[in-house]
């Protein structure tokens, strides 16, 4: 026989059948264990709550009285430390703080018959004296306050009026000094932001100084700190050449030409150069060093 032969036999051999009423006595069966169950909880359970019903109007007092009693006897312990602690202590803790009591007392003189008492003079001594040292303290307020509102006015008028000529020239001096420096700060600021912009636009300066306005980090950096008569742009949008004290020289130069003259201040005479570099006060100090040629200026410091 071959394998479909086989298949073929095994497909049709008969099918067994059940016994007669098992599935009636398998639900039968179930019913009867489901109920059996069902009556043995309901029994246990109301065996437990009747329990719970019949001794609890005992057992409720009998849990207070057992947790009072233990609060009692923790507290006794506690009692019964704290007095042996106290008599453990030395006897010296108690004179020293009786002593001051003591001390206290002896202080105060005792009243003599005729009703006026010795501490109450003392008292009154004590009182006059300060009342002295309070009149005292007042008056030295006083005059100190009279010379810090005297010093207030001196300040308020002006420190010029109490400085020597000398002491005003030298204060001038260094406050041209202070304006000039931060003057060729503001150039540097500027040089650099020129060739921070010749890098990104093939090695050239910008037109105008609006096209540099990104490397730029505000526009108070193109007035210098002694022209008093220019005011610094609130913002880009609002800035004219009449926010501009330095004169820009050097409009779309290559950094071909390191010594060319890029920004010049008018006021100092402070010079900065295509490369970067600020030469401080070089066109008032040295004029013979500032060449023109074809129209550009260049520093020469060479030349004599």
């Amino acid at each position: 026989m071959n394998t479909s032969e086989i298949e073929n036999v095994l497909r049709h051999a008969p099918r067994p059948l059940p016994p007669a009423g098992l599935k009636e006595r398998l639900e039968a069966e179930a019913t009867a264990g489901r109920r059996g169950s069902g009556t043995s909880t309901s029994k246990v359970e109301r065996g437990a709550s009747g329990w719970l019903a019949r001794w609890w109007p005992v057992l409720a007092p009998a849990a207070a009285s057992l947790a009072c009693a233990a609060a009692l006897t923790v507290q006794q312990k506690e009692i019964r430390d704290l007095k042996a602690a106290l008599q453990a202590a030395p006897p010296a803790m108690a004179v020293q703080e009786s002593r001051p009591a003591a001390e206290e007392q002896s202080s105060i003189p005792a009243r003599d018959p005729a009703g006026s008492s010795v501490y109450e003079e003392a008292e009154i001594a004590r009182l006059k004296a300060l009342a002295d040292n309070l009149i005292t303290e007042v008056s030295r307020l006083e005059k100190m306050a009279a010379e810090n509102e005297h010093l207030r006015k001196q300040l308020a008028a002006g420190a010029s009026a109490t400085l020597t000529p000398e002491e005003t020239a030298a204060l001038e001096a260094a406050r041209e000094r202070a304006m000039s420096i931060q003057c060729v700060n503001h150039l540097k600021q500027l040089g650099l932001a020129a060739r921070a912009w010749g890098i990104d636009n093939g090695d050239i300066n910008p037109a105008n100084l609006l096209q540099m306005t990104n490397e730029m980090s505000t526009p108070k950096i193109l007035v210098c700190p002694a022209d008093t008569g220019r005011q610094p742009a609130a913002n880009w949008s609002s800035f004219t050449s009449a926010n501009c004290s330095y004169e820009y020289l050097a409009p779309s130069a290559p950094d071909t030409e390191p010594l060319r003259v890029m920004f010049r201040c008018p006021i100092h005479g402070s010079l900065g150069l295509c490369d970067g570099s600020v030469q401080m006060g070089v066109a008032k100090t040295h004029p013979e060093w500032v060449i023109q040629r074809d129209g550009k200026l260049y520093l020469e410091m060479s030349n004599p």
